[in-house]
Parts: C-alpha cells; sequence; structure tokens
C-alpha cells in the first residue's frame, strides 16, 4: 500500500540538484512532492543525524538469477543496501534476452535496466569464456532487441580480455565498437587484462560509451611506466567516455587507483560487479561498502554519491525519475548512518588498507514503498 511519507531533518546529498543541506522530503505515493503539495503524513521519519541520498544505482552488476552461475536476485542484493536501480552488464545475449526482461525485469520491484552482450549467450556459466567470434553476432536480431526495449537496453558489452578473445585479439573489439556506431547505440568494456592497449581501448570510444574497470591492475592498465595516468584515457574522459570503476573481485587495485586518484583521476561511475562470488563478501560486498572505500581514499562523500546516483542515471532510461528527489521524481530513497569504525579494505591482490568510516543502510524506499529498514532506525 502506498503512503504519505515525510524523511525529516536529514543530512540530504542530491547532487542532481546541488542540494547539500539539512532538509526533509515529501513523499506521496510512489513520487516525490514539493512541501507545498503535500497534505498529511501517514508514515514520519525523523532522519536527524543520518544522511538521505537519492535512491543508489548500481550500474555494473549481474542480476539474471536463476538462468546463470553468477547471476544474483536484484530485490535480495540491492533494497537492503540502499539501491534502486541496477544495471546488469550483459549477462544475456539475443539468445535469452527475452528471458532476462521476462523473469527480472519485468518480475523485480528494484529498477533494472541491462546491455546486450554480443555473444548471443551472455554469460551463463563460470566454467568457460564467451565466445566473442564476430560471425556469431547477428545484427538483426541485436538491432531488434535494441529497438523493442529501448527503455530497458543501453547498448552492447564486450569483455575485451586477452584469455577471452584470444587469436580473435583487439580486432574484434573494434568490430564490435563499428556494430554499435552502425546501431546508433553504445559499447561498454570490460578491460581488465585487455587484448590491446588501454590507450588503443580509450582512442576508439565515444562519448557515452563505458571503460569498464578503470581501475584494474592486471595488464596494460591506465597507468603508464612512469605512473601517471596515460593521456588518451584522460583525453578519453574529457570527451566524455564514462569510466566505471566496477570494483568486482578481481578488477580493481590500490596500486591503481590511489596514484590516479592522487592526480585528480576520479572514476565517473562507482559500481560493484556483484555476483554470487562477491555478494555480502570481501572484497565487494555491496555498493555502500566499496562507496566507504573511497571514503577511506580521500574522495568527498558528494561527489561518492554522484558517482553512484547522478552521474548513472543520466546514462539509463527514464533518467529524469531516477538518481534525484526533485519533485516529481520516482520515490526511491536511501536513509544512511556514517559511523566511526576501523574496517578493512582489500583488493584484487589482497592488499588491505584500513579505513575509518562505513556507510550504514538505514531505510530504503523504491517506487514510495518500504522495502527496508534497519531494526535499529
Amino acid at each position: 500500500m502506498l503512503r504519505n511519507i515525510v524523511i525529516k531533518n536529514g543530512h540530504v546529498i542530491d547532487p542532481a540538484n546541488h542540494v547539500d543541506a539539512i532538509d526533509t522530503i515529501y513523499i506521496s505515493g510512489d513520487r516525490i512532492v514539493a512541501a507545498k503539495d503535500f497534505t498529511k503524513a501517514d508514515i514520519e521519519f525523523d532522519a536527524k543525524g543520518k544522511y538521505i541520498f537519492p535512491g543508489l544505482i548500481d550500474f555494473h552488476a549481474h542480476v539474471f538469477d536463476k538462468s546463470t552461475e553468477i547471476g544474483i536476485n536484484p530485490d535480495i542484493a540491492m533494497l537492503c543496501q540502499g539501491v534502486t536501480a541496477v544495471v546488469d552488464a550483459g549477462s544475456a545475449g539475443v539468445s535469452n534476452i527475452q528471458t532476462f526482461v521476462d523473469t527480472i525485469v519485468h518480475h523485480s520491484m528494484t529498477t533494472v535496466q541491462a546491455y546486450l552482450e554480443l555473444c548471443p549467450a551472455g554469460q551463463p556459466t563460470m566454467q568457460y569464456h564467451e565466445n566473442f567470434d564476430p560471425k556469431y553476432w547477428d545484427l538483426k536480431q541485436i538491432s531488434y532487441y535494441l529497438d523493442k526495449y529501448a527503455d530497458i537496453l543501453l547498448g552492447l558489452k564486450i569483455r575485451m580480455s586477452q584469455p577471452i578473445l584470444g587469436e580473435l585479439g583487439f580486432q574484434a573489439f573494434e568490430k564490435a565498437v563499428a556494430v554499435a556506431r552502425q546501431l546508433h547505440t553504445h559499447i561498454c568494456v570490460h578491460t581488465t587484462n585487455p587484448a590491446g592497449s588501454m590507450e588503443q581501448v580509450a582512442d576508439v570510444l565515444e562519448k557515452g560509451d563505458i571503460l569498464a574497470h578503470c581501475f584494474h591492475g592486471t595488464g596494460d592498465s591506465i597507468l603508464g611506466p612512469d605512473g601517471t595516468v596515460k593521456q588518451a584515457v584522460l583525453e578519453a574522459q574529457k570527451r566524455g567516455v564514462i569510466m566505471d570503476a566496477a570494483n568486482g573481485g578481481n578488477h580493481w587495485r590500490f596500486s591503481v587507483a590511489v596514484p590516479a586518484m592522487e592526480q585528480g583521476f576520479y572514476p565517473n561511475i562507482i559500481s560493484t560487479d556483484l555476483t554470487v562470488k562477491t555478494l555480502f563478501k570481501d572484497p565487494v560486498f555491496g555498493l555502500p561498502y566499496i562507496m566507504s572505500k573511497y571514503l577511506s581514499l580521500g574522495m568527498e562523500l558528494p561527489d561518492i554519491v554522484r558517482a553512484c546516483t547522478a552521474t548513472p542515471a543520466a546514462l539509463l532510461a527514464g533518467s529524469e525519475r531516477l538518481g534525484t528527489l526533485s519533485a516529481g521524481a520516482q520515490a526511491d530513497i536511501a536513509v544512511f548512518d556514517l559511523i566511526d569504525k576501523e574496517v578493512p579494505f582489500s583488493d584484487t591482490a589482497r592488499e588491505i588498507r584500513w579505513g575509518h568510516q562505513l556507510l550504514v543502510p538505514l531505510l530504503t524506499l523504491c517506487k514510495g514503498q518500504l522495502v527496508y529498514r534497519n531494526m535499529m532506525y
């Protein structure tokens, strides 16, 4: 049942509206409303001393539950962590995207959108890698689904790691980019241990494309031999290529992230790459845990929230209703506490660095419904 809800006295961080102040949020039904348009509250929460964010967006995860070995249930995994929208990063291809839409997108409270993987089978198993041979790409079907589900599919996905592409090499990635351009869509590329240099990858990407795992440390990375961020990567970000940290268990190194951030290179998007292997487990756990890691590295909280709300929202279908606390937006809201706690954060190499603060989810509203509440709140 939808109710009129007030969340008052909280420290609101809403980067889409440049808000960073104590404020009150009003919810009527499934929408956020202005104070002047609000009547009587059915439920009232006092968020004094707490933070109020737009519902978080995890822009890179794998949520093809029950149909892939790595897939997690979006509602179980996300809502309890203040995440109200998630992007599946290529779990399905043309052979099973209809099943993904029918069983996941249409049956989740969480807003679910996705990238369509160029391998027709998507990523069904952990036993072997996908086949990205272009001879198996069905452009007619790809175009059909991109058009049919324009409100769900954000573009194409390819994993261009050397062990995955093998003899196909960098040319397969170039063909993937050409297909994206032909179909007037964007491409999301997994870059860990790339089949080619990061300069080559960065040079062919355009505004709105996603360079995923930008802080990986396997094979060629964004850092040059002298430890500085490569000029091609900086130029790509400047022209609008989206740098997504997409942490994962195998795609994030302190030895890359720390010097890059010290040079002023920050990810546009902070996401998890959550799968069954990492959900509620170190080194990923979930989005608030990853956000807390960036706090430990000196990134400012409003910038972290932006990377998990306003920036990814701008890439989604229906962007005007997500990632913001604007009046008229979908009532996706997360209340957090920021506590003092010694937290060990680790990376792909199992290097550990200690943080001193942790973001703890207290309350989640999704589409106006109370879907999670910490028993301490």
